[in-house]
């Protein structure tokens, strides 16, 4: 089962990542500036920038204009080329359409390119990436197997999630060492997704409401029971000991990478926590719908149901898991739990 798109709304229902820039961009200016400070003039002529994982493009302004703004500050005629990466199967005239717009939010001199592919391939030539970022992107698997018990692997019986957590380990040592090939000597990189602990993490409460709903979907005659058994979200929310064990000084990641830093925090939309229910749970109900429903969508239509019989199976599932927010939206998702990790090119 491979990692399916987002539908189309997601840029319209992303703003609890984008809150996750307000971390994760101070970080990006500081890794810029220890970057060109540890240049060449002559080295600085044109940069390139690397995002993984772009979706639509609108949340790349902030982040390429913090890493831009920070070098050109001594560089003013420096020449960028940005690379925004994401599934071949995203509406990639979209993030097209942002270029120009990405362009004048940077200064103008900024080449836009688009790579679509998945970043368990390589994106860029061998030693050509100045600088990189990803934001919640990097939780996501490159494949894996249906669950039978649940949507989620944390939530799953572990009798079937051994196969889930080795591809987990695979996907994430797989990423880094894509990276680090693509990174010139020196070469910086900034990693921020989604994260859980000992106390859990942000997609763990919901993920029972939609795991109830689709039970419920299957009483009612909705789902068929290999289609509940096929429903899954192809996703790790790696703990620190999970992040930080490609890093083992004997390992390859471990020669290839340096660990700048890596921190842990919460973000969430301001004052929306205090909204009333009638209001708040329609847009978690959107969040959710916007990252999860893609991928359910694309796995019933697998199983060989038609567009619009899984759209009307998945609008009942949406409309069961609104009613149950709006009973207590505290089970929604209202915020980030993640990690923001720096490392170098060695």
């Amino acid at each position: 089962m491979l990692m399916e798109p987002m539908l189309r709304s997601y840029s319209g229902n992303c703003t609890l990542q984008e809150s996750c820039q307000v971390i994760g961009n101070p970080i990006l200016e500081r890794m810029a500036a220890l970057y060109e400070e540890g240049r060449r003039l002559d080295d600085m002529t044109i940069v390139r920038i690397a995002e993984y994982g772009c979706a639509g493009g609108e949340n790349s302004y902030q982040p390429m204009s913090a890493i831009i703004s920070t070098l050109r500050s001594k560089h003013p005629n420096l020449g960028v080329e940005c690379v925004l990466e994401d599934l071949p199967s995203y509406q990639w005239y979209q993030v097209m359409q942002e270029a120009e717009r990405l362009a004048w939010a940077c200064g103008g001199g900024v080449h836009t390119l688009c790579a679509g592919t998945s970043f368990y391939n390589q994106i860029c030539s061998t030693e050509s990436v100045d600088l990189a970022y990803s934001y919640v992107a990097a939780h996501f698997l490159s494949e894996t197997l249906p669950l039978t018990t649940h949507v989620m692997m944390h939530e799953s019986a572990p009798a079937e999630t051994a196969a889930w957590h080795a591809q987990a380990a695979k996907d994430w040592e797989n990423f880094l060492l894509l990276r680090a090939r693509e990174l010139k000597k020196g070469g910086k990189m900034m990693i921020s997704t989604m994260s859980r602990d000992s106390l859990g993490y942000s997609w763990q409460k919901f993920s029972h409401v939609v795991w109830s709903g689709i039970q419920r979907a299957h009483t009612k005659g909705i789902l068929s029971r290999r289609e509940v058994e096929t429903l899954c979200i192809p996703a790790c929310l790696r703990s620190e000991e999970e992040i930080m064990a490609p890093f083992a000084t004997t390992s390859e990641v471990g020669s290839s990478l340096s660990v700048d830093l890596l921190e842990f925090s919460r973000t969430e939309i301001v004052k929306e926590r205090g909204l009333p229910n009638s209001v708040l749970a329609p847009i978690i109900r959107r969040r959710v719908e916007s990252v999860w429903g893609g991928m359910f969508l694309r796995q019933l239509n697998q199983l060989g149901r038609n567009e619009a019989s899984c759209r009307d199976a998945m609008g009942e599932l949406w409309d069961d898991f609104e009613a149950e927010i709006l009973k207590d939206p505290s089970a929604g998702w209202v915020d980030m739990q993640s990690f923001f990790l720096q490392v170098t090119k060695n």
